[in-house]
């Protein structure tokens, strides 16, 4: 099934199916070995990611872009309820994990909320992603609601790349360098 987009004002929300039970999309969220074989830009390779799933812990990771950029971002887990929920704060950052700006998007939100279900439905899980920028400037939610055709776009190739994973059809990336702790 297409993704499908719920794009009110400041809100952006997306479906995606999957056709695997919940534990195995819920593994391939929660494991850093797994994230790092599809959670990336269209194009770009994982260089670099640390894992810590737990409320209060984060992942930190790196990509490098086709242009040769790197780009680093962090998610701070603030709920997890295996295997129901993940609500995070994802925001750019540098390679300590101090939050950056979008190095391409000037205006763009420091801090995304995402709350991310997994519910088990008739061949799979269905994941139903809802995001809105917090302590945001005008601007910062201008850039938000402007972008959500950007965001409909990265999470459903991101989510292409999950399809292929959890099916076994993801090749053999580059091994980046990871840690779980």
């Amino acid at each position: 099934m297409p993704p499908s987009i719920d794009s009110r004002p400041a809100t952006f929300a997306l479906t995606h199916r999957l056709a695997v039970p919940r534990t195995a999309a819920w593994a391939a969220l929660s494991d850093a070995d797994r994230l790092a074989q599809w959670w990336r830009p269209a194009g770009a390779r994982l260089t670099a990611a640390s894992l810590a799933f737990h409320p209060g812990g984060r992942f930190l990771y790196a990509t490098r872009l086709p242009n040769g950029q790197a780009m680093w971002g962090r998610f701070v887990y603030r709920d997890i309820e295996a295997p129901r929920r993940i609500v995070c704060v994802a925001s750019f950052s540098d390679a300590g994990g101090r939050v950056r700006r979008h190095p391409l998007r000037v205006h763009w939100p420091r801090y995304v909320h995402h709350t991310l279900e997994l519910a088990e439905v008739a061949g799979g899980t269905e994941l139903r992603l809802r995001s809105r920028p917090v302590h945001a400037t005008s601007a910062e939610i201008r850039a938000f609601e402007d972008g959500h055709i950007c965001l409909q776009r990265g999470f459903a190739d991101a989510w292409a790349r999950l399809d292929a994973h959890l099916a076994g059809r993801a090749g053999t990336p580059p091994t980046p360098t990871r840690s779980q702790e």
